[in-house]
Formats: C-alpha cells, sequence, structure tokens
C-alpha cells in the first residue's frame, strides 16, 4: 500500500471518530437538562421487615408433622444416612453409631461407640421434638457434635425418616399427639362507660386525666337548663321588688302631699283682719 492509500484510510478512521464526537455533543448543545436545587421527593430510610407479623411460636407437634410421619417414606430419606449409620438390631457401628431404638433413648445410647465429648454431656433423651431439632441441623442443635451431616431441611422428610426410626425398635414408642395452635387473644371489651386507654407514639399506654374528665352532653344540658331557670326565677323576683319599691314611693308621695296641705294654710288665713 503506497502512502497516498495510507494517508486515506487514517483521513477516514479520524473523520468516523470525529463525526461520532460531534453527534454526541450536539443534542446537548441544544437541549439542556437542568436539575433543580431541591428535589421534587425524596426517599426515606427503608425500614426492612416493616409489615411482616411475628411467627407464632406453635407448640411440637402440629398437625403437618404427624400425618407425614410415614415409615415408608422414612426407609426413603434414611438412604441419605445409610453411609454412616444402619438400623439393623445388634448391627455394628459405622462412621455413626447404630441406631436400633434411638427413639426415647439416652443421646449416647450405644455404649460401644465413641461419641465427641458434647453429645456424651448433653444428658437428654432423644425425643421427638429433640430428634427433630437435631435433625433439622445437628451442629445448630448441638455444638461440638462430630456429625458433619448438613441436615434435613423439609419438615416431612424428618417426620418420616423419624417414624422409621421409632419402628425400628424392641418396644416402639407410641406414635405423638398433634398440638392444638393457641387461641389468637381477643381484644377484651370495654365495660359502658369507661374510656379507652390513651397510647402515646411509642406505644404505651398514657394514664388518663382523672382531673379533667370528659362531660356527658347529658348532664351539661342538665346543667344549661337548671342555669336558666335560676336565671328566670331572678328575673322575677327582681320585678317583683322593682314594683313593690315603685308603689312605697307613690304611697309616700301622696301621705306627703296630704300631710303638707293640713300643715300649711293658705295666706288669707294666716294674715291678720
Amino acid at each position: 500500500m503506497d502512502e497516498l492509500g495510507f494517508n486515506k484510510i487514517a483521513g477516514a478512521i479520524l473523520a468516523t471518530a470525529l463525526g461520532v464526537m460531534v453527534l454526541r455533543e450536539v443534542p446537548h448543545f441544544f437541549m439542556h437538562t437542568d436539575a433543580p436545587e431541591v428535589p421534587v421527593y425524596s426517599v426515606g430510610a427503608i425500614e426492612l421487615g416493616a409489615g411482616e407479623e411475628e411467627a407464632l411460636d406453635l407448640p411440637f407437634p402440629q398437625q403437618s408433622f404427624v400425618d407425614a410421619m410415614d415409615a415408608d417414606e422414612g426407609a426413603n430419606v434414611f438412604k441419605k444416612c445409610q453411609s454412616c449409620h444402619n438400623v439393623e438390631p445388634g448391627g455394628p457401628n459405622g462412621t455413626g453409631p447404630n441406631l436400633y431404638g434411638v427413639v426415647g433413648g439416652p443421646t449416647a445410647h450405644k455404649s460401644d461407640f465413641n461419641y465427641s465429648s458434647a453429645m456424651n454431656s448433653a444428658g437428654y433423651n432423644w425425643t421427638y421434638e429433640q430428634l427433630n431439632s437435631f435433625l433439622t441441623r445437628p451442629a445448630a442443635h448441638l455444638s461440638g457434635t462430630n456429625m458433619s451431616f448438613i441436615g434435613l431441611k423439609k419438615e416431612e422428610d424428618r417426620a418420616a425418616v423419624i417414624e422409621y426410626l421409632r419402628v425400628n425398635a424392641d418396644s416402639p414408642l407410641d406414635r405423638p399427639e398433634a398440638k392444638a395452635a393457641p387461641a389468637p387473644e381477643e381484644p377484651t371489651e370495654m365495660a359502658e362507660g369507661e374510656e379507652a386507654p390513651v397510647v402515646n407514639e411509642d406505644g404505651d399506654v398514657v394514664e388518663a386525666n382523672v382531673e379533667n374528665p370528659t362531660a356527658d352532653p347529658t348532664d351539661t344540658a342538665n346543667q344549661d337548663e337548671d342555669a336558666a331557670t335560676e336565671g328566670e326565677a331572678v328575673e322575677t323576683s327582681e320585678d317583683a321588688s322593682n314594683s313593690e319599691e315603685t308603689a312605697s314611693d307613690d304611697g309616700a308621695a301622696e301621705t306627703a302631699a296630704e300631710e303638707g296641705t293640713e300643715t300649711n294654710p293658705t295666706e288669707d288665713e294666716t294674715e291678720p283682719q
């Protein structure tokens, strides 16, 4: 390629780049978007979990757990555990202990297995609730256990495998009975005339102001009628008093006029003849 051809190619590339830059800047020259000094609206802090209802602490076991207790399904779930455990009567221990008769027994129920110190010192029996919690996540239920199994997340899987372990025993425990959920608290009905409690912004109940109770509209109306009746009685009494005073003044004036006539004779009678 000669020098002229190279210059043409380089010029075309530069012209194209320049044209792209011009096309990007020209719209900004004709159109301006000035942001306001004060935002039109602002978003406050977002409270996580707002409006979520607190989970009820239901007693164990619930009906759903009891319904999921199926030994046949539990045998399928137990296949996840067969690499370390077995449920054969008198069977050997593996990486984990033999689990025949474990339901209802002590935590370290096999005397010929080397349990962790945490399991040896746990000091409780494998009840349905303890087994359910342990199988959910062993390390969280018993800190220091040597069991590395992550756990069974599904409640129906835990219920099924617990039923499978229950029936594999010389004297299986009775199946658990479902416990009813606690009834929701009903709002307390207020007695007639009782005032509702005053609640402040923090949700605390504030004692009502006893010194200034709320007036009963009926009592107020009765008080107004009594006051009006007393006012009319006072006005009537004042009118009667004024009438009596006027009558007394008129009588006194007449009496004085009569006395003046008797005590003051005319000039003709007093002058000497």
